[in-house]
């Protein structure tokens, strides 16, 4: 497992691999202190997403992987904590 993993202008905070599928994942965290605002996953668009792709492939060349991944987000909020599996908004 990997934390924080950054290539230029694209971050990711937690790369892991899910033992029942044999994928790895990259989960973005999000936290919101306030529900004032909407939902933490929310703040996970159409431009992030597009980033997070850019990273994986890279992640994959870097550490010479071939791999199945996907993308998961984790929120916190007052609400609780939620895990959203395979992200594709």
């Amino acid at each position: 497992m990997d934390l924080n993993i950054r290539y230029k202008n694209h971050e990711v905070d937690i790369v892991a691999l899910d033992q029942k599928t044999d994928e790895l994942v990259f989960v973005e965290v999000k936290t919101l202190s306030s529900d004032d605002y909407g939902h933490p996953s929310q703040k996970v668009d159409h431009k992030k997403i597009s980033s997070l792709h850019k990273l994986a492939w890279v992640y994959l060349k870097t550490k010479q992987l071939e791999q199945d991944f996907r993308f998961d987000i984790m929120t916190v909020s007052p609400s609780g904590i939620e895990h959203f599996e395979n992200i594709t908004w």
